[in-house]
């Protein structure tokens, strides 16, 4: 099977105030924007990494609905030949891949994404165990940034995790949501000088405005999207990087990471006293 560009976010939400062809529509066009700044021409296949958390099971949710031939607006949810990986095809022959893949909270409050993991991981537990755990559900491991997370001590247990035997094959997460401007975290030039990679992900938030950020902020790798198994085909390139790969899309500017970190403060708040 020959090799194609594939530009992917890595670090995919859907909430239940998401329309799904809203959603499916504003990442064509942001992967399509994404092709652009990068000068690609010709053919490349976008790619959105769901990273869903504890209780939620969108991608599950698209699935059966793929076996039902349902739609979302536009698009058309195909199954392909393995159940952690969704081809979305628009009425004008646009396509999407969509992969399965969870968040986990370890015990102390750290984040991991499993880019490729079919099936929920328990929270709660060590950084080190949950690495093991994602590797052996066949998928690859992603500490993403967020703002305020890798504060103090847990940004240190990042920075000897990095350095551990344990590590190895772990890459770091960007974020779409960092502020543009500002300077990038420490933790990447640490991952960078170790061999780690950073991957980039959107990371939508649980507002409607947010729907359309899904392929607004991703990284350009070559490999199988049209394959019978195209998501195993994506964590094993993964799994081989040995490069950091080109970054497209932008970061948020002053405004609308002051919203969105805001609101997201709103939510904790009200989510707390209900």
């Amino acid at each position: 099977m020959s090799e194609q560009r594939l530009l992917v976010d890595g670090h995919v939400h859907f909430y239940p105030v998401f329309d799904g062809g809203t959603f499916l529509d504003a990442a064509g066009r942001n992967f399509a924007a994404g092709a652009r700044s990068l000068g690609l021409s010709g053919a490349a296949t976008g790619v959105l990494c769901f990273t869903e958390s504890a209780g939620a099971h969108v991608f599950h949710r698209f699935r059966d609905g793929a076996g039902r031939h349902e739609s979302l607006g536009r698009w058309q949810l195909l199954s392909t030949g393995e159940p952690r990986s969704l081809l979305a095809v628009a009425d004008d022959g646009s396509r999407i891949l969509l992969i399965a893949g969870r968040q986990i909270v370890t015990a102390n409050g750290l984040e991991v994404l499993a880019l490729g993991a079919e099936h929920a991981i328990e929270d709660g537990g060590s950084l080190e165990g949950t690495v093991t755990e994602i590797r052996e559900a066949d998928a690859v491991p992603v500490i993403p940034w967020g703002f305020g997370k890798w504060w103090f001590g847990r940004g240190r247990r990042i920075a000897e995790f990095l350095a551990s035997p344990e590590a190895k094959g772990v890459h770091l997460g960007d974020n779409g949501g960092r502020l543009r401007g500002a300077p990038a975290p420490r933790l990447f030039d640490l991952a960078h000088a170790l061999g780690h990679e950073v991957l980039a992900g959107s990371d939508p938030l649980p507002f409607v405005a947010q729907q359309t950020r899904a392929g607004s902020y991703g990284f350009l790798v070559r490999g199988e999207a049209t394959g019978p198994r195209p998501a195993a085909a994506l964590v094993a390139t993964l799994r081989a990087l040995d490069h950091q790969p080109r970054t497209f899309g932008r970061l948020e500017g002053p405004g609308a990471f002051v919203a969105a970190q805001v609101g997201m403060q709103i939510r904790k708040h009200l989510l707390r006293a209900s």
